[in-house]
């Protein structure tokens, strides 16, 4: 799990959502389900666009990141590129439809990844985004038209996205959109402590791509890895299990629950691991999961993630993370995360399992 504060940047991304078809007039009276179905609804052909946009991330009122972003859409055939610079480090991505490459000039590594066989666009909208976000938190958030306002110079559309009732999903948003394109030209996000702003300026719509736009200058010399021989999942059995870990890990036994299987997800590299998955079911519908590698080094980054705290968990310090029913903590060398997979899985009822767990040797 990455510990650094970006949880929020797919929310954040989204700014420069691609709407269409809709009228300036005809938004401003919708209710907030009113405007989600306008948006739904909406046909609209994918754009094409050149913009350059600044992201922020604040903790506790602390800026923490700024990260410069750059972005070629080709709506017509889904090609994009992604530049993004913070603090000098400068990275690039770009799907030109066959192939996904990225590339990080400091460290000089560079992967690929072949998309042709997906058999789809490889680039989702960003409309298709904008609206499963949308459809995923119409019933946890009230969505609602705030007017139209200036920015840039522009007129936009302000829409506001709030939590129904604390603690199920915290996170509210707001947008800002061009009537006109109806992208999103800015947003920003709030998850407890922290804070997200992403806003484009300035945007261009229609550009001319030259050929070399989609093509990553990657210099001679890098070794342009696979992705895909880089990651490797597959189904396990216990035994499995514990040799790739080297040692017994903690199971649930009391028989509440069953074992409906064990996945094994292995990387390559200089953060490659082997990392043991397993997934307990009550009629054959998954209640919990349970994840398990070898714990990082103890001067590795522990800086928490939004919406993450700390816990107690089997007599030790661990964390919480609510937003994804997650608990996870340290023991005999061994990382665990418990991830519970609905509502009825609070805080109490994870710490409450985690006290379950035994080792294999102990029954």
């Amino acid at each position: 799990m990455m510990k650094k504060g970006w949880m929020m940047l797919g929310t954040a991304i989204l700014a420069g959502s691609m709407l269409g078809g809709c009228a300036e007039k005809d938004m401003l009276g919708l209710s907030g389900d009113e405007m989600i179905e306008k948006v739904v609804s909406a046909e609209t052909e994918p754009a094409s666009y050149y913009a350059e946009g600044v992201m922020k991330v604040w903790s506790d009122d602390k800026l923490n990141h700024t990260m410069h972003i750059k972005e070629w859409v080709d709506g017509e055939t889904g090609r994009k590129r992604t530049e993004t610079e913070e603090n000098g480090n400068v990275s690039y991505a770009v799907n030109n439809g066959t192939d996904i490459t990225i590339y990080e000039k400091e460290t000089g590594t560079a992967y690929s990844m072949d998309v042709s066989a997906m058999g789809q666009q490889p680039e989702q909208t960003q409309k298709q985004m904008l609206v499963d976000q949308l459809e995923r938190l119409r019933d946890s958030h009230d969505v609602d038209m705030m007017g139209q306002e200036k920015l840039h110079g522009q007129d936009v559309i302000h829409i506001k996205l709030t939590p129904k009732e604390e603690g199920t999903l915290s996170i509210s948003s707001e947008y800002w959109v061009d009537p006109k394109t109806w992208m999103i030209v800015k947003v920003i996000s709030t998850y407890g402590d922290e804070k997200s702003e992403m806003v484009y300026d300035p945007i261009q719509y229609d550009p001319e791509f030259s050929e070399d736009t989609f093509v990553i200058d990657i210099p001679k010399g890098v070794d342009v890895k696979d992705l895909n021989d880089l990651t490797q999942s597959s189904e396990v059995s216990l035994e499995e299990a514990e040799q790739a870990l080297g040692q017994p890990f903690l199971q649930y036994m009391n028989g509440a629950l069953e074992l409906s299987r064990i996945e094994m997800y292995s990387s390559s590299g200089d953060f490659g691991r082997d990392e043991v998955t397993l997934y307990y079911v009550n009629n054959n519908k998954v209640e919990v999961s349970l994840t398990v590698f070898q714990a990082p080094d103890e001067n590795g980054d522990d800086t928490l993630l939004p919406d993450e705290s700390k816990i107690e968990v089997r007599d030790t310090e661990g964390s919480y993370m609510k937003s994804i029913r997650n608990i996870s903590w340290s023991e005999n060398g061994l990382r665990y995360s418990i991830m519970g997979e609905n509502e009825e899985w609070t805080k109490e009822k994870l710490q409450a399992w985690a006290k379950d767990l035994t080792l294999p040797n102990q029954l």
